[in-house]
């Protein structure tokens, strides 16, 4: 047994009695877990997260090995540290975590750090097959119960937290609710609500294993956005522009049938602006295209595998291609209102390609004003996108230099420096009622991350910190 382990299983042990120091036991196997966790696990197990991460996937896939390791970075903060909360578990943290749900020191500290620990621990799917044989279900439910029948109208931390140890046990993710994450104050009509179930159903089929009805999903998206008010605001409403990204990485035929429907949203002049030279037929594609562009990535001739392989832009239409897609989600920054999920899903796609060294240096003069702009107009969810763009832009001194010469620009620096950060999140609420200004003015110690669901600045501003 290592040094390591016989810490560990020590501090399961102190974690065990009902002791000040046994509190402060769990308190550092939660701290332990969080670590694990990472800092952006619950919103990977959004709708919005895992569309991020598929986007990331496959950007790794076709990089070069310079910009691959900036996309192999994002990609880690997204994930757990499967193999440390392994280890915990294994040395017996689930039970003894579970044990000490029950106690209510003071304000109930004891048991919120059981909670919360767990909580974490349930971000690795072998754990979670742990700690349902464990029986820890039946702990956490009953310290929801015990919250339940104070009918206080208030949520204790301790529920809350079990709460959502319960919702990743489960394996449940919350259906995408455009309209929590983005209120705005008109109703839909009838109209709104069939138009957007038919866009939903869309992005299920685009996200899915069946690839060979991408390159048709894809077209059915431009076709719906460019077919009037409705439509466009039917597409940018329900998660449609990451998976769009995110299929422009495949086939020519797919990848045109993609761009086409991002151009839609943005309400981007096709033929102005068609990427690579190619112009489009309002949308979609007839039977007079190409034999080439029908071709899906299967079809690719052995040049083109190559191209690949050595994880090239060409094999996508181009040295530039990333690049002129950096330029057509920066116009769907722009986008408010009834529009602005599509604004903010973009600055989620930007936050993927930022990583990459090149696309960094191209951003930096083209989206910093823009994205200052969404974080301060937007809503909470918007901003906080916003915010992790500029986060990563801030690694470099030609981007803190750009954000620097912003309006706010300076006390912004400070902020992502020296917050907890609040981006790309989960949506838990906590900071929906403070403008921009305000939030940028609230001054935190970089170590509380607790008051954020995810911390994923944080784990940036700390690169730029070290």
């Amino acid at each position: 047994m290592t040094d390591d382990a016989r810490a560990l299983d020590a501090l399961v042990q102190r974690a065990r009695a009902s002791t000040p120091d046994g509190a402060d036991a769990v308190r550092q196997l939660r701290n332990l877990c969080v670590d694990a966790e990472g800092p952006a696990a619950p919103f990977t197990k959004t709708p919005r997260g895992a569309m991020l991460v598929a986007l990331i996937s496959v950007v790794v896939r076709n990089v070069g090995l310079q910009d691959k390791v900036g996309a192999l970075r994002a990609l880690s903060l997204l994930k757990a540290n499967d193999d440390a909360l392994r280890r915990a578990a294994r040395a017996g943290a689930v039970p003894a975590l579970a044990q000490r749900l029950r106690d209510e020191d003071g304000a109930g500290r004891t048991s919120a750090d059981a909670a919360r620990a767990l909580g974490a621990m349930a971000s690795s799917s072998d754990v979670c097959q742990m700690m349902i044989r464990s029986g820890v279900l039946g702990n956490l439910s009953e310290a929801c119960a015990r919250a339940a029948s104070e009918e206080t109208g208030e949520a204790s931390e301790t529920a809350r937290f079990a709460a959502d140890a319960l919702r990743r046990l489960s394996g449940r993710s919350d259906a995408y609710d455009s309209r929590a994450l983005f209120p705005i104050s008109s109703d839909p009509s009838a109209l709104d609500l069939t138009t957007e179930s038919a866009v939903r159903s869309v992005v299920e089929v685009l996200m899915s294993e069946a690839t060979v009805a991408h390159g048709e999903a894809s077209a059915a998206l431009g076709r719906i956005a460019s077919s009037g008010a409705t439509g466009r605001r039917a597409v940018a409403r329900c998660g449609a522009v990451l998976p769009l990204v995110t299929a422009a990485l495949g086939g020519e035929r797919q990848r045109n049938a993609s761009l086409a429907a991002l151009r839609s949203v943005a309400g981007v002049d096709a033929g102005a602006s068609a990427m690579n030279g190619t112009t489009q037929n309002d949308g979609w594609y007839s039977d007079s295209d190409s034999a080439s562009a029908r071709r899906d990535r299967e079809e690719l001739t052995m040049a083109e595998k190559l191209a690949n392989a050595n994880g090239t832009a060409s094999s996508l239409g181009g040295l530039n291609f990333f690049h002129d897609m950096i330029d057509l989600l920066s116009s769907l920054l722009e986008l408010r209102h009834s529009l602005e999920p599509a604004a903010a899903d973009a600055a989620l796609a930007l936050w993927a390609l930022a990583w990459q060294p090149s696309n960094r240096e191209h951003m930096t003069n083209r989206v910093t004003a823009r994205l200052m702009a969404l974080a301060r107009e937007g809503c909470a969810t918007s901003r906080d996108d916003a915010l992790s763009v500029l986060s990563v832009l801030a690694l470099d001194e030609g981007g803190r230099e750009a954000i620097h010469a912003q309006t706010g620009g300076a006390k912004l620096l400070d902020y992502l420096q020296g917050s907890e950060g609040n981006s790309p999140r989960a949506f838990d609420g906590e900071t929906v009622e403070m403008s921009f200004d305000e939030l940028i003015e609230r001054r935190s110690p970089l170590g509380d991350l607790e008051k954020s669901s995810t911390g994923l600045s944080a784990a940036v501003s700390r690169m730029h910190c070290a």
